[in-house]
């Protein structure tokens, strides 16, 4: 179990290797860029990774694991699935703010995983989909959500979210508020009988 010292310590390293690898390519960006940036030898890199791919599959793994946290856990308690979805919206939003846009532009990098890895990832991703699911069910049986494939909504969802990290710049002149609550608005008018 790691200190807070070391969870932090792990995110720096994570979040500034995401962000090497989305500069650079996943192919671009060596464990001698990634050492370098955080101040440690290749070898102290070693001592908590086997691989560049063991560093990919960490930092995707730490970033579903973070979203259990910001998003999944806060929300469960809701009983009103339009408020759950709602605020599982904002709750992703805001994580993706806080602890990097660049971990959401790796996910496609998971190409590079072996197949257990990757397995791994993609049941995480699932998960997280089924949840979107399970809220819009709810609201189907309420008889408040258009006619649409639930399915193919959930991953609607979870694209525009994602896709916001690879538009989205401190100086583009949107406010993040805003630009959280435009994008809740967004997709539950997408998906909510008027």
């Amino acid at each position: 179990m790691a200190t807070p010292e070391g969870q932090a310590r792990n995110e720096e390293i994570f979040r500034t290797a995401a962000h090497l690898m989305v500069q650079n390519g996943y192919s671009g960006t060596s464990i001698s860029d990634i050492a370098k940036a955080v101040g440690m030898t290749k070898a102290g890199l070693y001592h908590h990774i086997t691989s560049k791919q063991d560093m990919l599959f960490q930092i995707l793994h730490y970033a579903m694991d973070a979203m259990e946290a910001v998003v999944f856990e806060p929300t469960r308690g809701l009983t009103d699935p339009e408020e759950r979805l709602r605020e599982t919206i904002r709750l992703h939003l805001n994580g993706q703010f806080e602890h990097g846009l660049e971990f959401a532009l790796l996910f496609p990098e998971r190409r590079h995983l072996e197949t257990e890895q990757q397995q791994v990832i993609a049941q995480q991703i699932e998960e997280y989909l089924d949840y979107l699911k399970e809220a819009m069910r709810e609201l189907a049986n309420k008889g408040k959500l258009r006619d649409l494939d639930i399915s193919v909504m959930a991953r609607h969802i979870l694209q525009t979210i994602a896709g916001i990290a690879r538009w989205y710049r401190e100086d583009s002149g949107v406010p993040k508020a805003h630009l959280v609550e435009q994008t809740v608005n967004f997709n539950l008018s997408a998906i909510l009988k008027p």
